[in-house]
């Protein structure tokens, strides 16, 4: 079944998620991580697609980007790590994966919804005992930000299993949609818009999709496949 565009989830904007294999550390100097910024940008002239913010850890790296089609964002990621990882390799004298699956993503639904992602973004340093402030770490494009609101929102960690995705993006969804998981069941056309979400951005299987929603897996498996 065909990707289908990120426009269904009326979204321009999504956040990146990349980490190590293992979560061993892929940015082990500077150097590293300024050439894997370095190719973020330079990749970004032949996509269409726009990085809002970004912060490099050591063993993982969050990207806020905008983009109208999730094969510019699907390209754009790919030729960065496989670029990188090639990079990675050579140098370290290595073989074999650097990345940890392909990379995670999730939309942005409002804009107090992408300020708190962005703040979420910088303060990861912070978080991880870095620094004091987020505009102290020197890889961040940080940009001093106003909230828009005080809600909060959850967003995927580089640590959540499959199963804490499904259950984070499902709790999400609902949200958004302003709809109850008992009137989901009804609503073929926003169930199998979760269905496609979950099953191609997440890699989440119908069965996992099944069990989380408590819906048979025929139903979940013919929605998907109409």
């Amino acid at each position: 079944m065909p990707r289908k565009p990120r426009s269904y989830e009326h979204t321009l904007f999504f956040h990146v998620i990349t980490q190590g294999i293992d979560k061993k550390y892929i940015f082990e100097k500077s150097e590293d991580i300024k050439y894997y910024i370095k190719t973020m940008y330079q990749l970004k002239q032949t996509q269409e697609i726009d990085i809002i913010s970004y912060c490099i850890m050591n063993n993982h790296a969050h990207i806020l980007i905008k983009t109208e089609n999730i094969e510019e964002l699907s390209k754009y990621m790919q030729r960065l790590n496989t670029k990188y990882g090639r990079y990675y390799n050579k140098k370290y004298n290595r073989v074999g994966y650097v990345f940890r699956d392909r990379y995670k993503s999730e939309g942005i639904y409002s804009e107090s919804h992408l300020y708190n992602c962005i703040k979420y973004i910088y303060d990861n340093p912070v978080k991880a005992g870095i620094c004091i402030k987020a505009e102290e770490y020197p890889y961040s494009n940080y940009k001093k930000i106003k909230s828009k609101s005080n809600e909060k929102y959850a967003f995927i960690d580089v640590d959540e299993t499959k199963e804490e995705i499904c259950k984070n993006i499902i709790h999400k969804f609902l949200m958004m949609n302003e709809i109850e998981k008992e009137e989901l069941k009804d609503d073929k056309i926003k169930l199998k818009k979760l269905i496609i979400l979950l099953k191609e951005e997440y890699k989440i299987s119908l069965r996992k999709i099944s069990e989380e929603l408590g819906i048979n897996r025929e139903k979940i498996r013919t929605l998907y496949k109409q």
